[in-house]
């Protein structure tokens, strides 16, 4: 979802044009902070998602358009449970505390597949990718704790960039490219389903930042803002836009984790599954890994036009995911691979 500079949810990335008088940063400074955290967390599982291989995670058969459902009936399932307990004020801090222990446990399995330091649950389906060992469990632990006890915007920044990078190594070689496609095109419907027609979508966004978990990035443009302090309104209430009286919209630049996944994943896969070339080895890249991270480039930039130029509320996946497929799909001609391979035809 994108909006106005003024009312703005977790799938948006948008910052005001103008210098901040108060800290007297340049205008860019938010977006290219939000531009570091989006490239790391991509690039951090590009990266590291030939270990997750070798360990043997993910689905045993990716290259399964049915996990494309799982998948689905996993992330629809979790929003319904959270608009719920949004809307109706309850069990917020139960959801706080599971998302704390996701973050947790995604920041330990990622610390794992970087530095191959402790081991994790490989041959049990349920408990996959848990700490198996004390070092891991450890980081866990002490990385729930700080979400718990600081969430403040660089910790969630880091967080974010760091759980990240797992979340797009273990989905990345959980589908081939023919199912990401599929999940790709799915999710952006869906996204423009939620918000031009259902509208949950923002009651969504505005609920997930006020539990003050790694679901966004967030720069500031004043570098004293506090989300521990002073809260995340980052969504100004009722669909007319009328902001509610008791907050004021953040100022800065923010971007949902999910659309930093959204490449991510692709990349990853394109670099697993496709028969290319690598042209950069550290990431373990080819022509079509690499055209999926410069389509989302665009993307990005595209997003930020809408968001700039037209009032009102966005849905944000479409256009970043016409940009992510167009780029991969021009990446996989460059490296030789037929288009009709590269969409699993």
């Amino acid at each position: 979802m994108a909006e106005d500079p003024k009312s703005r949810g977790p799938g948006d990335q948008a910052a005001t044009p103008e210098r901040t008088e108060s800290s007297g940063l340049p205008a860019l400074f938010p977006q290219f902070g939000i531009a570091v955290c989006f490239f790391a967390a991509v690039l951090g599982g590009m990266a590291t998602f030939d270990r997750a291989v070798a360990l043997g995670l993910g689905f045993d058969d990716p290259h399964q358009v049915g996990n494309v459902g799982v998948f689905a009936a996993v992330v629809l399932g979790a929003t319904v449970v959270m608009v719920a307990t949004f809307r109706y004020d309850r069990g917020m801090e139960f959801i706080r505390l599971l998302m704390v222990a996701v973050f947790g446990w995604l920041v330990a399995l990622a610390v794992v597949l970087a530095t191959d330091v402790g081991t994790v649950v490989t041959d049990n389906p349920v408990l996959e990718g848990f700490p198996a060992s004390p070092f891991p469990a450890v980081v866990m632990v002490l990385t729930a704790a700080l979400l718990w006890l600081y969430p403040e915007w660089y910790v969630l920044n880091v967080v974010g960039i760091v759980s990240g990078a797992a979340g797009i190594a273990i989905l990345g070689i959980s589908f081939g490219p023919f199912p990401i496609v599929v999940l790709l095109v799915a999710w952006a419907a869906y996204d423009a389903y939620a918000v031009y027609w259902s509208g949950h979508m923002k009651e969504l966004a505005g609920g997930a930042t006020s539990l003050k978990v790694p679901v966004v990035f967030v720069f500031p443009e004043d570098p004293g803002f506090s989300i521990r302090e002073d809260g995340l309104t980052v969504v100004e209430g009722g669909t007319d836009g009328e902001e509610n009286a008791d907050s004021s919209p953040f100022q800065g630049a923010i971007l949902g984790l999910g659309d930093a996944l959204i490449p991510g994943m692709l990349a990853v896969s394109a670099a697993e599954f496709l028969d290319a070339p690598v042209l950069v080895s550290a990431l373990n890249a080819n022509a079509p890994a690499l055209g999926t991270v410069g389509g989302a480039v665009v993307g990005i930039l595209v997003l930020n036009y809408i968001v700039h130029h037209y009032e009102g509320v966005h849905a944000g996946l479409p256009p970043l995911v016409t940009c992510v497929l167009a780029g991969y799909l021009l990446g996989a001609v460059a490296g030789g691979v037929p288009v009709q391979v590269a969409l699993g035809l």
